[in-house]
């Protein structure tokens, strides 16, 4: 069975999926929707459950949410492990990255948006760093229209 990631090229929750699948090792296929277009994807992945990305395909489950996805994969792939055996340990390893994904994360994101969501390129060059020239044109096309759902968010 193929494992598939869903994920954003810029975003630090699925960089830690991405990471988290590579220190594993284990092989997967990663997706990209286009970005103002992947929550929906998300949305259509997890039934509605979720409308963020990364999501993971593993083992014919599907699995929202980057902390979730590192849950799924510590229990699929024991080793190597991500988190410390040491209880106590563990607890602190997981309390930070609660930390770093609810109370950092929103405002690193938003100082970002802050400094490029104004300027076109500048959203571009943050959101694909891997697109083909045919996606830029096309996400170009989307940033006017994505500009005021991303400042609500």
């Amino acid at each position: 069975m193929t494992t598939i990631l869903w994920h954003l090229e810029l975003s630090h929750y699925n960089e830690k999926a991405r990471w988290a699948l590579d220190f594993k090792g284990v092989p997967h296929e990663r997706r990209a929707p286009m970005p103002g277009l992947h929550g929906l994807v998300a949305l259509g992945l997890t039934h509605g459950g979720q409308r963020r990305l990364p999501v993971l395909k593993l083992d014919g489950r599907t699995i929202g949410d980057s902390t979730a996805i590192i849950a799924a994969l510590e229990g699929a792939v024991p080793e190597p492990a991500l988190y410390p055996e040491d209880a106590q340990e563990r607890a602190r390893a997981l309390e930070l990255e609660d930390f770093a994904d609810e109370d950092l994360a929103p405002h690193v994101r938003r100082l970002v948006w802050h400094h490029t969501l104004g300027d076109t390129d500048a959203t571009l060059n943050a959101l694909m760093t891997n697109s083909s020239a045919r996606r830029r044109r096309a996400a170009r096309a989307l940033i006017p229209l994505a500009r005021p759902v991303v400042r609500m968010d």
